[in-house]
């Protein structure tokens, strides 16, 4: 009889979580559920979505759900695409632009916003209609999504956080136990890190820096000491400081980890990713970048690297501040599309915390899908995305409550070149000048400004 009551028990167990299951199904094809229009009024249209790279597991996963759920649930097809990263940025700006164009919504890169929000249609109504809660989000994002006119009387949401990057610092932890030491918490630890691994003889580097060129990726960590020693790369009136005293001694413990040794020679080359494979491979011991790159450091690791996997914030500055760049890809429609309202369905559905929470949460179970990449701070709090993913969203959100972004002007993307140059050519050159490199660079940025009228 006993045996019988268990069974029982256990049959409706079974049956009350499979209607559990099955009313979460329902909900996620309710329009009511994300406060879509009832009865289909958009049946029929099909939407084109300006987006790069579908193998990246996000992408990926939210393009099946969009037309596994989200066309089903409202007649509205979505075509996502599939530009190469690099002809993204050109074909971002020509579709923009263009008052034909094939494309209804886009997404891009923060850095690329200034020079395409004329023609992205104004989300503050939409936001409002919502209650979307900005407040969910990264200052960083918000800045980065309403291009530097957050708080201000002429406030406006040009896309909605859609994917975004805080830096981490990935660390070995059986290295740094065999020293006794904790993760580094300051670009200083860093430097006495490397110091211990040599008195230890440990044959690896201490750390996989990136100074190459490679657009703008070694300018990330840079931006990182600048903040954190208390410095920037403008003034309130756009002079450039960052050749100042304390941009001077940024930049010199920026450069001292290859000045120093402590990291590979190789170094004035890589680029982020390159950079990434000598920590994967069990070359280098830590690493700051892009915590999207967590999951390669427990799946496609050596074994060494992926049983001693750990993740800490960014360092700061002893002493000072811990800021580094929250890089995000916001989301939004183009103005001169002729489906206004049914991308901002589209938009609503998206981008909804519980399209988020479920594109992390991998209910597929395929691989090909498994996504940690979420915006809002209320998923990476989630106890059960931290449970998946090794406490991962707790450190974004913590990193995230202190990160900046970058200058959102359109001269950004003219001073890059300059800036990235001049990191690569103080790190090749061992003897190079910092602070004359700094001056030049400052007076070619100010040059920048100066044609764009910023000093008139």
């Amino acid at each position: 009889m006993k045996a019988h009551r268990i069974l029982l028990v256990v049959l409706c167990l079974a049956l009350v979580l499979t209607a559990l299951g099955a009313q979460a199904q329902d909900d996620n094809m309710n329009p009511a559920t994300f406060g879509l229009a009832e009865g289909k009024p958009y049946d029929g249209i099909t939407l084109k979505f300006l987006i790069c790279c579908n193998t990246a597991q996000q992408f990926a996963l939210l393009d099946k759900m969009t037309a596994e759920e989200f066309t089903p649930m409202t007649g509205i097809t979505v075509e996502w695409g599939d530009v190469p990263f690099g002809t993204y940025q050109e074909t971002l700006y020509l579709e923009a632009s263009n008052p034909n164009t094939e494309y209804d919504i886009a997404a891009w890169v923060d850095a690329w916003g200034t020079n395409v929000k004329d023609f992205l249609y104004p989300l503050n109504d939409f936001v409002a209609q919502y209650e979307i809660d900005m407040s969910d989000y990264s200052p960083a994002y918000v800045g980065a999504s309403t291009m530097g006119t957050a708080g201000t009387d002429n406030e406006i949401i040009y896309g909605l956080p859609f994917r975004g990057h805080p830096q981490i610092l990935y660390y070995r932890t059986d290295v740094l136990e065999q020293l006794g030491m904790e993760p580094p918490a300051t670009w200083q630890d860093l430097t006495r890190l490397g110091e211990a691994m040599a008195a230890a003889g440990m044959e690896i580097e201490p750390s996989a820096m990136y100074y190459g060129l490679n657009v703008d990726q070694n300018l990330f960590n840079w931006y990182s000491h600048l903040w954190g020693a208390g410095t920037d790369l403008f003034d309130e009136n756009w002079e450039p400081i960052f050749n100042n005293e304390i941009g001077y001694e940024a930049t010199v413990q920026y450069l001292s980890y290859l000045r120093d040794g402590y990291t590979a020679e190789q170094s004035t080359t890589l680029n982020e990713g390159d950079a990434w494979q000598e920590v994967i491979d069990g070359r280098a011991a830590t690493y700051v970048g892009w915590w999207w790159r967590y999951s390669s450091m427990l799946g496609s690791a050596v074994p060494e690297v992926a049983n001693n996997a750990g993740i800490a914030p960014a360092p700061g500055w002893e002493g000072g501040l811990t800021a580094s760049y929250g890089y995000l890809w916001p989301v939004g429609v183009f103005a001169q599309s002729e489906n206004v309202e049914a991308s901002l369905q589209f938009l609503r559905w998206l981008t909804h915390p519980i399209t988020e929470l479920r594109s992390v949460s991998n209910e597929t179970g395929d691989p090909a899908y498994d996504n940690n990449v979420a915006v809002r701070f209320s998923v990476l709090r989630d106890p059960n995305y931290n449970e998946r993913f090794n406490n991962l969203g707790n450190v974004a959100a913590d990193i995230l409550a202190d990160a900046r972004t970058i200058p959102l002007i359109p001269e950004y993307t003219e001073m890059i070149p300059v800036l990235s140059e001049a990191i690569n050519e103080m790190a090749v050159d061992p003897n190079a000048d910092i602070q004359a490199v700094l001056d030049r660079a400052a007076e070619d940025v100010r040059d920048i400004m100066d044609s764009a009228g910023y000093y008139d």
